[in-house]
C-alpha cells in the first residue's frame, strides 16, 4: 500500500504503536524489525503475516508460552565465515552455539505444536536443525567460551606441563619472598605482577640487596619492583609453553571455523528466522494485551468496524486513568463517503484517525484492537490530509499546502484508494473555500474513492445529504452538560456548539448574545436545528438502552425459568419412573401373597400341591418378563454406549494430546499421525500404533460396557409327591442302576 504524504504514517500515530510493540521483543534486530516495517505490497505475503501472528495469539490466549527468542546476534562471525582463511574466536563459537541452541529448541517446539503453529510451521519447515554444529562446539569451547583442554591431545600436554610449572615458579617465588621480607627490604604489599610475571616490592633503599631483573618502580620511586633471578628460568619457560598455547588453542579454532564454515547460510537463516518470529511475537503479545484480533477481509470495499478502539489513544487513556470510547462505523459501495461533523474535541479527527491507523496496521501485518465480527477491505493507497502542514522552507501557507495535496488527491486517488482529510474546506474565506471544497467532494465521489472527511461547513453537510455515495455522521454532544460523548452516530449532520462551547468556556453572556444576533437567520437556525436533532437522537437512543436492558433481564428470567422448568420435569421422569417400579412390584407382590395365603388356607396336600403349581407358573410368568426387561435395559444400554463410542471416535485428536485405549483402558500421549493410524506412547517407553477407532480422549466418560447375568429363568418343582419330582427321582434312579448292570453283563 503507498501512503501519501511520507509523514501521514506519523500524524496517525503509527510511530507510537510500533514503539509500543517494540517495548515486546528480546532482541535488538527484532525492535529494528518493528521500526523499519511498512505496508505490505503483496496481499499474500500479508496475509501470511497475519495468520502467523494469529496463530501465535491464539497460543497466548489458552496460557501456552512460546520458547524464548533471546540470542546474541552473528552477523561479524557470519561476514567472517564468507572469506576463507579467517578464523573465529572463542566468544564467537558460543554465541553461534547459543543461537543454534535457541533456533533448534524453537523448532522442536513449533513441530510439537505444529497443528496449531501450521503457517509458522510451514514457513520454517525446509532450515532444520543442524546438531553437528553445537556438538563441533562443544567438543572444543566450554561455556566460559575458553578451548577445553581436552580439544587436543598436544593441548592437553601444553597445559599438564603449565600447570607444573607454574607450582614450581610460585614455590621459588614463595621462598624469595620469604627471604628478603624476613631481612626487612620489601614493601608493606610485598609483591605484584608485571608483564604476567610476580615481582617483589623492593623498598628502593635495599633494591641493591636484591638480585633479579628490574621492571620498574612507583610513581614516587620509593618501591622497586624486581623479577627474583631464581624465578627468571622458570618464568621464561612458562613464556615459552604460553605461546606454544596460543599456537595450539589457534590451529584448533581455525580447525573449527573450517567445520563451521559450510553451515555460513543455514546459520544466517537461523538469525534470520529467530529474528522474525521475535519481532511476530511482540506483535502477538502487544495483540493479547490490547484485545485486538484478525478481522474478517473481504475483497468487495466493504469497511465495518465494530468495537474499534484507537491503540495509541487507548495507551494514552490508561496511563491517564481515563476510558477509552470504541468506535463503531460502516461503509460500503451505496455510501462510501462519510462527512462528519460536530463540536471541536468532540472526537471527530479521532474517529477518522482511529479507521487510518487500523488500515495501516492491519496492511502492516498487526492485529487490530475490534471486535471479532468487524470486517476491513485492502487499498493499494493510502492518502490523507491531517494537522497543519505549513511548509516555512517552501514558503507554503497552510491553506496552499491543503491545495498542493488535494491536486494530488485528484490526479491518483481512484476506487482502490482510502482518504482521510480532516477539517475540510478549511484554511480559506469560508465562502469561497466551501464553494472549492464542495467541487473537490464531488469529484472524488465521482472517482468510487472511499474515505471519511470532517468539517464544520453546513453547505458540505448539505452536499452529503444530497449525494449518493455520500452520508453525513455527527459526534453526539450532550446539549446539558456542554460535554462531548465521543460517540460517532451515522445518518445526520451534528452541529458544531459553537456558541454552546463558548458559554462553557467562560465566555461572557452578553458576546454570545452580541454574536448570535449578528449570525445570520438561516445559518442559526440550520445549527440549532441540528441541536435539536441530535437532542432527540439522544434521547431515543437512552430510551433504546433501556428498552435493551429490561429486554435483557426479561431474556434472564425466560431462561431462569426455563432451566426450573426442565429440572422440575427431569424430576417429574425420575419420580414417574420410580413409581412405575412400585406399581409393578406391588402387583406381582399382591399376586404372590394370595397364593401364599391360598396354600395357608388348604386342608389337604394334593390342594397345596395345586396351589405349589400355580406360585411355580406364576414364578416362571415373572422370571420371563424379568429377563426380556433386563434384554431391553442391555439394549438401551448398548446403544447409548455405541453412541457414545460414535462421538468419541470422531473427536479430532492431535499430537500431544493424551488418550486412553478403549479395550485395555491404558493411557498414552499421541506421539505421530498417519491417516487412521496414530502411534501412541503408554508410559515412557512403550510404543504402539493403533487405529482412530481403538482410541478415545483421556478426559472422555465412557459408561462401561453390561454384561447379561448368567442365570436360569424357569423354576422346577423339587416337592416331593409332584409328578416332575417322581419323573426327576425316577431319572435319577435309572442312571445310578446303569452302571451296576453294565458291570453285571460285562
Amino acid at each position: 500500500m503507498h501512503i501519501y504524504p511520507d509523514q501521514l504514517s506519523e500524524s496517525l500515530d503509527f510511530e507510537a504503536v510500533k514503539q509500543a510493540v517494540s517495548q515486546y521483543c528480546q532482541t535488538t534486530g527484532g525492535k529494528e524489525f518493528i521500526h523499519k516495517i511498512n505496508t505490505f505490497k503483496n496481499n499474500t505475503a500479508l496475509e501470511k503475516e497475519l495468520i502467523q501472528t494469529n496463530e501465535l495469539l491464539s497460543l497466548y490466549l489458552s496460557d501456552d508460552s512460546f520458547p524464548s527468542t533471546l540470542f546474541d546476534s552473528i552477523k561479524e562471525a557470519l561476514s567472517r565465515l564468507k572469506t576463507q582463511g579467517t578464523v573465529l574466536e572463542e566468544k564467537q563459537f558460543s554465541q553461534i552455539r547459543s543461537l543454534s541452541e535457541s533456533y533448534a529448541n524453537m523448532f522442536r517446539y513449533v513441530d510439537k505444536k505444529r497443528n496449531r503453529l501450521f503457517s509458522i510451521y510451514q514457513w520454517i519447515e525446509s532450515a532444520q536443525p543442524e546438531k553437528s554444529i553445537s556438538l563441533e562446539i562443544d567438543k572444543r569451547i566450554d561455556e566460559r567460551a575458553i578451548v577445553k583442554s581436552n580439544a587436543s591431545p598436544e593441548l592437553q600436554k601444553i597445559r599438564g606441563r603449565l600447570v607444573k610449572s607454574r607450582i614450581a615458579a610460585d614455590r621459588i617465588f614463595d621462598r624469595m619472598l620469604k627471604k628478603y621480607r624476613d631481612r626487612g627490604v620489601v614493601a608493606d604489599f610485598h609483591e605484584s605482577v608485571s608483564e604476567d610475571r610476580r615481582v617483589l616490592a623492593i623498598q628502593s633503599t635495599y633494591k641493591g640487596q636484591v638480585s633479579g631483573i628490574l621492571h620498574g618502580s612507583s610513581a614516587k620511586h620509593s618501591i622497586t619492583f624486581i623479577e627474583p633471578g631464581e624465578t627468571v628460568e622458570i618464568n621464561n619457560e612458562i613464556n615459552f609453553l604460553l605461546d606454544e598455547e596460543k599456537q595450539e588453542i589457534r590451529r584448533i579454532l581455525k580447525e573449527l571455523t573450517d567445520i563451521i564454515r559450510p553451515f555460513g547460510s543455514l546459520l544466517f537463516e537461523y538469525e534470520k528466522i529467530l529474528t522474525k518470529l521475535d519481532f511476530i511475537k511482540a506483535k502477538a503479545i502487544f495483540a493479547k494485551n490490547q484485545e485486538c484480533c484478525l478481522p474478517q477481509i473481504n475483497n468487495h470495499k466493504h469497511i465495518y468496524l465494530r468495537d474499534a478502539y484507537n491503540p495509541a489513544l487507548k495507551l494514552v487513556n490508561k496511563f491517564k486513568n481515563k476510558i477509552t470510547i470504541p468506535l463503531n462505523l460502516e461503509l460500503d459501495s451505496s455510501n462510501r463517503i462519510l462527512v462528519i461533523s460536530g463540536p471541536n474535541a468532540g472526537g471527530k479527527s479521532i474517529a477518522l484517525k482511529t479507521l487510518g491507523l487500523l488500515q495501516i496496521m492491519l496492511q502492516s501485518g498487526f492485529l487490530i484492537p475490534v471486535h471479532p465480527d468487524s470486517s476491513l477491505c485492502l487499498f493499494s493507497r493510502l492518502m490523507g490530509d491531517i494537522g497543519d502542514s505549513q511548509s516555512i522552507e517552501n514558503e507554503l501557507s497552510t491553506y496552499s499546502s491543503k491545495l498542493e495535496k488535494m491536486k494530488y488527491f485528484l490526479n491518483k486517488a481512484d476506487d482502490d484508494t482510502l482518504l482521510l482529510i480532516d477539517e475540510f474546506g478549511s484554511g480559506s474565506d469560508p465562502d469561497l473555500g466551501s464553494a472549492l471544497a464542495q467541487v473537490f467532494l464531488e469529484k472524488l465521489n465521482s472517482y468510487k474513492t472511499v474515505g471519511i472527511f470532517t468539517t464544520h461547513y453546513n453547505s458540505i453537510k448539505a452536499i452529503a445529504a444530497s449525494t449518493d455515495g455520500i452520508l453525513n455522521g455527527a459526534m453526539l454532544f450532550d446539549s446539558k452538560t456542554f460535554n462531548p460523548e465521543y460517540r460517532l452516530e451515522i445518518g445526520n449532520p451534528g452541529s458544531s456548539y459553537t456558541f454552546e462551547v463558548a458559554q462553557k468556556t467562560g465566555i461572557p453572556h452578553h458576546i454570545i448574545k452580541e454574536a448570535r444576533e449578528r449570525t445570520g437567520k438561516s445559518t442559526l437556525k440550520v445549527d440549532q436545528l441540528l441541536v435539536q436533532i441530535q437532542s432527540e437522537k439522544l434521547q431515543l437512543e437512552k430510551k433504546r438502552d433501556q428498552l435493551n436492558k429490561e429486554l435483557r433481564q426479561i431474556k434472564v428470567l425466560e431462561a431462569e425459568k426455563s432451566d426450573t422448568i426442565g429440572k422440575l420435569e427431569e424430576k417429574l421422569n425420575r419420580q414417574s419412573k420410580i413409581n412405575e417400579e412400585h406399581d409393578r412390584l406391588l402387583y406381582w407382590g399382591q399376586r404372590f401373597q394370595k397364593l401364599v395365603d391360598s396354600w395357608m388356607d388348604q386342608k389337604n396336600q394334593k390342594d397345596k400341591k395345586e396351589v405349589v403349581s400355580r406360585f411355580i407358573g406364576l414364578l416362571n410368568q415373572r422370571s420371563g418378563e424379568t429377563e426380556k426387561e433386563e434384554n431391553v435395559a442391555l439394549s438401551k444400554a448398548g446403544q447409548r454406549r455405541k453412541n457414545q463410542l460414535e462421538k468419541l471416535t470422531s473427536t479430532e485428536l492431535k499430537i500431544g494430546d493424551k488418550v486412553k485405549l478403549i479395550d485395555s483402558k491404558m493411557e498414552g500421549s499421541i506421539q505421530e499421525i498417519k491417516g487412521d493410524k496414530y502411534k501412541v506412547i503408554v508410559g515412557d517407553t512403550i510404543s504402539m500404533t493403533v487405529e482412530r477407532a481403538k482410541i478415545i480422549p483421556f478426559a472422555a466418560k465412557l459408561e462401561a460396557p453390561r454384561k447379561k447375568k448368567k442365570r436360569s429363568a424357569n423354576f422346577k418343582s423339587t416337592e416331593k409327591g409332584s409328578p416332575k419330582a417322581e419323573k426327576n427321582k425316577t431319572e435319577k434312579k435309572s442312571k445310578k442302576e446303569k452302571p451296576k448292570s453294565d458291570s453285571a453283563n460285562s
